[in-house]
């Protein structure tokens, strides 16, 4: 049976030095893209490309967790998405005000081995 039950998750990982790990292979499917490119991102591209997970940085020079979160509660992702940081004092805080701005997004904030740890656990619960 070839479905998309049984194949690994498409990771988007968005910008640069957000997390480069050879890891993340066994877990997901990866593809990769600026945070320019992925303001244009439609939800039938999403959807196209069978998107399941996004990752970025809490901050890049770029853009931020709350930008990036805006665009996927506007085209309706339904997936999880997680942001990286290596230390943060209270994730609650951000993970409240994403929760307040956008009640639909699922999202996770994690350091860069909980975020290998969580790809490698029993597959995420996305796209649901």
């Amino acid at each position: 049976m070839t479905d998309s039950h049984t194949k690994k998750p498409m990771l988007l990982v968005l910008g640069d030095g957000v997390i480069s790990d050879d890891r993340l292979t066994q877990s997901c499917r990866l593809t990769h893209m600026s945070c320019d490119m992925f303001f244009d991102l439609t939800r039938a591209e999403f959807d196209k490309q069978d998107i399941q997970l996004v990752v970025s940085a809490l901050f890049s020079t770029q853009t931020d967790c709350i930008e990036i979160g805006q665009h996927l509660s506007t085209i309706g992702f339904h997936g999880t998405y997680l942001i990286c940081t290596d230390t943060l004092p209270n994730p609650k805080v951000i993970k409240r005000e994403l929760h307040q701005l956008y009640p639909d997004l699922h999202c996770l904030i994690m350091t860069p081995d909980d975020l290998i740890d969580f790809l490698n656990s029993a597959r995420p619960a996305a796209a649901q």
